[in-house]
This record gives C-alpha cells, sequence and structure tokens, in this order.
C-alpha cells in the first residue's frame, strides 16, 4: 500500500502560478528585486469560441529581499497561488546586478529544485523589469518573444548549466545574450507594445560583467563556438562599385593548440560553405573565375570577422570566455599545470592564428545580374 500512495503531495493546476519569466535587478545597490511575469490561465465561456483578444496572457508581480532568495520568498506573500517554475524558461539579469555579479543568483536558481537547467539566461540594458512588461503583437507574452528569438540563433542562447560548467571551467568566463527592447516608431502603438531584442553579447571575467560585444562581434563569437545557423557575409571585388552577399549552408571550426618552447599558439581552422543571394555587380557568377575570385574574398571576410574578436576578448577583455584554457589543458596537461594559476596573466600572450577555407556550392538560380541587359554583363 505505502508504494500506491503516488499522489499524497500533489497541487492541483488551478492552485499553481505559472511563472513564465523572471527579471533580477538591484535596489539602491543593497537590496535585490525580482518580477515575475505570471500566465493568466483562462476558460472559454459558454457561447464563444476563445478569450478575448483584448485581454494580456501575463501580469507582473515583484518582490523585493536581501538576496534572491528572500525576494522571491516576498514574491510568495503577493500571490495567492504557489510559484510554479516549471514552465519558467528565461531569467533575466539587469545590468547593474550583472557588474556586480551574478554567482550568488546562478547559486540559488541551480540549487533550488524548481528552476531548470535548460532555462535560458539573458542580461539587459539598464533594468530588467522593462523586458518582461513589453507587450508584443505576434506572441502571447515578452518572454515567449525572447525564447523564439534565441532559438532562431543557437550561439544567441546560453543555459544555466552553460553558465554553471564555464564558471567553474579553466577560463572561468561566461557569454551572455545583451537585449534590450527594440525601438517602435509606430505612432498608433504604445511605447511597450514591442518585443526584446538581441543587441550583441555581454562579457563576464569570472561572475562580473565587465563589457559588451557589438553585433559584428557576436557573429565572429559564434563562428568561434561553432554555433552559426543564419547569417550573411558581402564582399566587394576590387574595381567593383557593388558588392555580392552570401549565406553559410556549412561551417565547421577546429581549435589546434601548439606549444613551441614557451610561446603558446592556438590555431583556428575554418571551414565555410555558402550560397550567393544577391549580386550587386554586372558580373556574371556563372564564370568560374569570377566565383574564384568572389572565394579568396569570401576568406578573407571570415578571417577579418573571428580576429576581430579574438582581440577583442584577448587584448580588449583580457578574459578567457572562447575556451583557450581547456584546449591548451586537453592536449598539454603538464604545462598547464604550470600556468593555471595565472592564466589570466598568461591568456593575452597566446598568439591566434587564422586559416579559412571556403566554398561556393550555389551562385544562385541565375548567372547574370537580374534585370540587367546582356551587353553590360561583365564575363
Amino acid at each position: 500500500m505505502p508504494t500506491l500512495s503516488g499522489c499524497w503531495d500533489r497541487v492541483e493546476l488551478q492552485d499553481l502560478a505559472i511563472i513564465t519569466g523572471l527579471a533580477i535587478d538591484r535596489v539602491d545597490n543593497e537590496k535585490i528585486k525580482v518580477t515575475a511575469q505570471i500566465f493568466i490561465p483562462r476558460s472559454i465561456t459558454s457561447g464563444e469560441t476563445g478569450e478575448d483578444p483584448g485581454l494580456g496572457s501575463t501580469y507582473i508581480r515583484e518582490g523585493i529581499g536581501n538576496n534572491l532568495a528572500n525576494a522571491i520568498s516576498m514574491l510568495q506573500i503577493s500571490i495567492p497561488r504557489r510559484i510554479f517554475w516549471g514552465q519558467c524558461k528565461i531569467f533575466i539579469f539587469g545590468e547593474e546586478v550583472a557588474k556586480q555579479g551574478i554567482r550568488d543568483g546562478i547559486d540559488f536558481l541551480a540549487r533550488h529544485p524548481g528552476p531548470r537547467g535548460t532555462s535560458n539566461i539573458y542580461v539587459s540594458e539598464g533594468e530588467a523589469k522593462k523586458i518582461l512588461i513589453l507587450i508584443p503583437l505576434l506572441e502571447r507574452y515578452s518572454g515567449e518573444a525572447l525564447k523564439k528569438l534565441s532559438q532562431g540563433e543557437a550561439g544567441m542562447k546560453t543555459t544555466m548549466r552553460d553558465i554553471d560548467i564555464a564558471l567553474m571551467g579553466e577560463g572561468e568566463s561566461i557569454t551572455l545574450p545583451y537585449i534590450r527592447p527594440l525601438a517602435s516608431h509606430d505612432p498608433t502603438r504604445k511605447p511597450n507594445q514591442t518585443i526584446p531584442m538581441i543587441e550583441g553579447t555581454a562579457v563576464f571575467r569570472k561572475d562580473k560583467m565587465i563589457g559588451t560585444l557589438n553585433m559584428s562581434e557576436t557573429r565572429g563569437l559564434l563562428w568561434l563556438k561553432d554555433d552559426v545557423k543564419r547569417s550573411t557575409i558581402s564582399v566587394k571585388l576590387e574595381g567593383e562599385d557593388g558588392e555580392i552577399t552570401m549565406t553559410p549552408t556549412l561551417g565547421s571550426i577546429k581549435y589546434k593548440p601548439e606549444i613551441k618552447k614557451d610561446h603558446w599558439i592556438m590555431n583556428l581552422k575554418l571551414k565555410i560553405e555558402g550560397d550567393i543571394v544577391q549580386n550587386e555587380t554586372h558580373l556574371n557568377l556563372m564564370n568560374e573565375d569570377i566565383i574564384k575570385r568572389i572565394t579568396k574574398e569570401y576568406e578573407k571576410a571570415l578571417k577579418k570577422r573571428v580576429s576581430l574578436t579574438t582581440d577583442k576578448f584577448i587584448r580588449g577583455f583580457q578574459t578567457d570566455a572562447i575556451s583557450f584554457g581547456r584546449r591548451f589543458h586537453e592536449k598539454y596537461p603538464q604545462e598547464w599545470k604550470q600556468v593555471k594559476n595565472n592564466w589570466d596573466e598568461k591568456f593575452p600572450e597566446v598568439e591566434v592564428k587564422i586559416s579559412v577555407n571556403a566554398k561556393i556550392r550555389r551562385p544562385g538560380y541565375i548567372g547574370p545580374p537580374a534585370a540587367l541587359p546582356r551587353d553590360e554583363v561583365e564575363e
């Protein structure tokens, strides 16, 4: 009989408050404020075909405490139902919290049995609360819109489990998506009737935010993470006015660490295959020699993109958020023991060598530029 009592601690659905997103901010540099986005369940009344589209799908509640655990305890006091974390896939740290350190917050989220390890973590420009009060036009609530934006590009998301592993790793550094509200220029809409957008990447040394990458540098980071799904690269050939734009279809990167005496080198070997999606020149892309010229420029452009990002980490932030330390440790465990305690000083000395092997698979459905007279096409 005791083995059959599986429902003794059940909580009915109508007794749960379903959290869809949580924002974490700091108040007066002392206390922590949490803002919860709570889903509103609606029943279909007799004679109706659905819920009123004018009604919101979520509402906001806040709690303030000395730490995250205490703030959530105060949040529970303002909600008549028991908080349920199972559907909360979005946790947002405000910029001030991120600069002062997120380790305590991550400790609570990882230790508490409610939040999921696969939940996405973000840093917001300014206060994190403003992200949750946005009203997207296509999605039910801002948390869902943000989650779908991250799904569109794998490198644009970092989970709680990723952070836990990275902070315990050799580099002790992480990167998180940096978000802000998308500015709305439609006079018929309210300022908060918009969506959150990914503005770039927040870079951390240990658990403290030290700066950001712009979108161009973030694209280079996606290549370093081997997580590029959708992007474009435009190149300009010498002597031509317009640009030729390609989108990658296949891509990979290999890290080959190397130590020569006391000189540490990281060799990056990239392979990419792409399709041409726009031709602004007068060149006929069915010409093999022209394709070879474009391929060389394609390789230069990608090498420059990745080089800018590695230089930003090595000489700018001087923090190993690109996991060079882990790769040296795997290949040279004895040499790593000698530098692991001062890796922050050794990392800026690492030389990066980048090689790119590109291939254009398809020039598009047409060879010559579209809508251009034949006598103006350059063969």
